[in-house]
């Protein structure tokens, strides 16, 4: 867990630097003042899901699938009504909201599904 908060921190500087750059140039009429906020949401929610993915990985591997397809489901359910109500909040940037959002939603669910696959395949070696 330690060397999995490490890379996504790395990842979640890499996020904000790249955001900077491009908010502060050719983006600067899209900023919203809650997209670093929206970072560090998708930063925590992935290291506690992570967190407790390798817990459940560890204890039983007959319901590891299901409780696994479970979690993915409910995390991506959530992100959903977040990404909904901030949308019907803010109708007039629900837009750009949205669209970042979305980016976001990939980077970390590809970054989560990258390191928890790479960690099944060394427990099973």
């Amino acid at each position: 867990m330690k060397r999995f908060i490490i890379q996504s921190t790395v990842l979640t500087i890499i996020v904000f630097t790249l955001g900077a750059v491009v908010y502060s140039t050719f983006l600067q009429p899209y900023y919203l003042p809650i997209l670093p906020i929206a970072v560090l949401f998708f930063y925590l929610v992935t290291n506690l899901v992570h967190a407790y993915l390798l817990k459940i990985a560890g204890k039983s591997g007959s319901r590891f699938t299901s409780q696994y397809m479970a979690v993915s489901f409910l995390k991506m359910f959530f992100y959903l009504t977040v990404g909904i109500v901030y949308a019907f909040l803010n109708k007039e940037s629900a837009k750009i909201f949205l669209g970042n959002f979305l980016v976001l939603y990939a980077v970390y669910t590809t970054f989560e599904v990258l390191q928890f696959s790479k960690f099944v395949r060394q427990k099973k070696i």
